[in-house]
């Protein structure tokens, strides 16, 4: 087989897969819509202020990073911004040749009564993929042995963590799997690897808003954010 029927197989072969994920992701695309259609929701093909909004995973690593997909709305009485964020790195070889690595995350964000300092709670499965922790953060042990096992916790206040993980959320916790979260700024942003599944979405948001439900009041009164009601608009 001479060089040049190889270079057109090889054309014919990349084209077809452009093809097909092409095909592929509209498919999803007009799923994506057609839920967010029934539920209510808003979407948006992109939106690039998303990309650098919060700090931490999966957030400020590689390049060319988007944020796609975009579903806005209501759930569990919640206000709520979810989207299919994704990055590239790069990697060389002995031999010179550079190869590229799209990395693929499910973001949803849900907005606090106040704004917090950072508690992040992930899988230790997960934890030991990151990339690190924000800012001066240090892993925190809380009285439940079994939650300690499952998730790593750090924080940049222990109080903190312990104020935002009492032992009627830890327990909760423990029932359910949404992969991690963390408190950030006046949003709680709920990260995991893969793509954005609509059903998936309904549950992290239901967790979050448990999550939320959960804090003593006074940690919002403390926030700036003085009674006891989340009321998160319309």
């Amino acid at each position: 087989m001479n060089v040049s029927l190889l270079v057109v197989l090889a054309i014919v072969v990349v084209g077809t897969i452009a093809v097909i994920s092409y095909l592929m992701d509209k498919k999803r695309r007009e799923r994506l819509m057609q839920y967010a259609l029934m539920r209510g929701w808003t979407y948006a093909a992109e939106d690039d202020s998303l990309v650098g909004r919060w700090q931490g995973e999966p957030f400020g690593r590689g390049d060319h990073e988007r944020a796609k997909n975009v579903l806005t709305g209501s759930e569990s009485g919640r206000r709520f911004t979810a989207f299919d964020y994704s990055y590239q790195t790069h990697s060389t070889d002995s031999k010179g040749n550079r190869s590229t690595t799209t990395h693929h995350w499910t973001v949803c964000a849900v907005p606090m009564p106040g704004w917090l300092g950072v508690v992040q709670v992930v899988p230790e499965s997960v934890f030991d993929r990151m990339a690190g922790a924000v800012g001066l953060m240090q892993d925190i042990d809380l009285e439940s042995e079994d939650f300690n096992r499952r998730y790593r916790v750090t924080a940049g206040s222990p109080k903190l963590a312990s104020d935002l993980l009492p032992p009627r959320t830890m327990e909760y916790l423990l029932t359910v799997d949404i992969g991690g979260w963390r408190t950030c700024g006046g949003d709680i942003v709920g990260f995991r690897e893969g793509r954005l599944d609509p059903l998936e979405l309904v549950k992290t948001a239901a967790v979050l808003g448990r999550v939320l439900d959960g804090v003593p009041a006074f940690v919002w009164k403390d926030a700036g954010a003085p009674g006891t009601e989340y009321s998160p608009g319309p």
